[in-house]
């Protein structure tokens, strides 16, 4: 039986697509082990993967003071540089080592988003081929600006576009290359390129796969063939789930609602951001349903028109709500778009902007409402447009069609059985 490890790293958003691409590897009959923080091994409950737990507590660095500064900056990108290079030093030397135990006797590696590196080098020290996946478009391309990076407000030429992409990860890696430089001499290899590695070792044709669908992004011609785009890794809930038997009372009694949440994101000031939305559904008549993800608020004194809730799988409420507000995460990005709704996109940082932008550009909701400038007036103003433009509905509908026939999971799992051939 052949073992594949998969490393991940981050918020919820960042590792619930890589558990549904385990769970599809494990439905094959492979040894799968899936290298993640502790408190996300309810995503793989019931199924055979193996969760292999990483060090620290990733709830704890994103709700810390430093990450508090960074989201307060709007998603600033330096800013960001410099709090995740120290959270990458924190725990690198405990990390590496811990890896490299938990992916001996595997096949191949597939490092993920945050962790990739990881499956670059450990693969490398133990003489493990590697793959690589993102939830975004990760490779400079003429056809889009950087996804990691604050979109400008107007067009930039094709030469720019993949400049630009290729400046911000250079400069992401210059100021993590010393965290790899550690990494290298731990696993007993030579000091790292000067370049990013991904950039740099495109020719060895290592599977790149991003786990987004075209519907939203469509593949550009510029990038080599081993770069595939597989359509997102979506996680359905289990048969046995049940829903909350009063919020599945909310949602019946009315007309559909439209569902607000920010996942991950820490608020600064979250009663603001619900005051915001809870005005906008008052001037547009409009029910709710109200998520209160990660930044622990959740509001009192509701109008019965309202429901608070901490969290409920988006692939079970998506499809019943009318719209979605929500911060622009591939994933909440994803599950709006398979259910068929018009979104609002009120992004806080990194790809959220770019996804927000992809979102208006295919007519598939309102220009985006980053959070540092949000008010009730534009949410108003938005939240009629995902109402009542039929055309967009229509769209979005459409778009949903042709999102609920892809198995994006199932083709990533294709890709890494060929990889594992070659």
């Amino acid at each position: 039986m052949a073992v594949i490890s998969v490393l991940a790293a981050g918020t919820r958003g960042d590792v619930q697509p890589p558990a549904a691409f385990c769970k599809e590897l494990d439905r094959r009959g492979y040894e799968v082990r899936l290298i993640a923080h502790k408190e996300f091994g309810d995503l793989i409950a019931g199924s055979g993967v193996r969760l292999k737990p990483l060090v620290g507590n990733i709830h704890e660095e994103f709700t810390s003071p430093d990450a508090r500064r960074f989201f307060a900056a709007g998603g600033n990108p330096f800013t960001f540089l410099k709090w995740f290079s120290d959270v990458a030093k924190k725990y690198t030397a405990e990390t590496t080592p811990l890896v490299r135990d938990y992916v001996k006797g595997s096949d191949i590696i597939v490092g993920t988003g945050l962790m990739d590196y990881f499956s670059t080098a450990v693969g490398r020290a133990l003489g493990i081929k590697a793959a690589h996946a993102y939830m975004q478009p990760f490779l400079p391309s003429r056809a889009f600006p950087c996804a990691l990076f604050k979109p400008p407000p107007f067009d930039m030429p094709g030469w720019l576009n993949k400049l630009e992409t290729q400046i911000y990860f250079e400069t992401v890696w210059a100021s993590g290359r010393p965290v790899a430089k550690l990494m290298h001499k731990m696993l007993g290899l030579p000091p790292p390129a000067w370049r990013y590695p991904a950039f740099a070792e495109l020719h060895l044709g290592q599977p790149y796969m991003m786990a987004y669908s075209e519907q939203l992004l469509p593949r550009p011609g510029d990038w080599p063939a081993h770069a595939e785009v597989t359509g997102f890794w979506f996680l359905d809930t289990p048969s046995s789930w049940k829903p909350p038997e009063d919020l599945a009372r909310f949602i019946e009694s009315g007309s559909p609602p439209v569902y607000a949440g920010f996942g991950s994101m820490v608020m600064k000031d979250p009663k603001s951001t619900v005051n915001a939305v809870l005005q906008a559904l008052k001037a547009n008549n409009a029910r709710g349903v109200i998520a209160a993800g990660w930044s622990g608020y959740k509001p009192t004194d509701l109008p019965d028109t309202v429901f608070a809730v901490d969290s409920v799988p988006h692939d079970w409420l998506m499809p019943k709500m009318a719209a979605s507000i929500h911060h622009g995460g591939a994933g909440t990005t994803g599950a709006s778009l398979r259910a068929g709704i018009p979104q609002i996109v009120v992004p806080f940082l990194g790809d959220q902007f770019f996804w927000g932008l992809q979102v208006e550009k295919r007519g598939l909701g309102p220009k985006a409402l980053p959070h540092n400038h949000l008010n009730a007036h534009a949410l108003t103003k938005a939240m009629n447009t995902v109402l009542t433009d039929q055309s967009m509905r229509n769209r979005a509908a459409e778009a949903g069609r042709r999102v609920r026939a892809e198995n994006g999971a199932a083709r990533a799992a294709d890709i890494i059985e060929r990889a594992m051939k070659a």
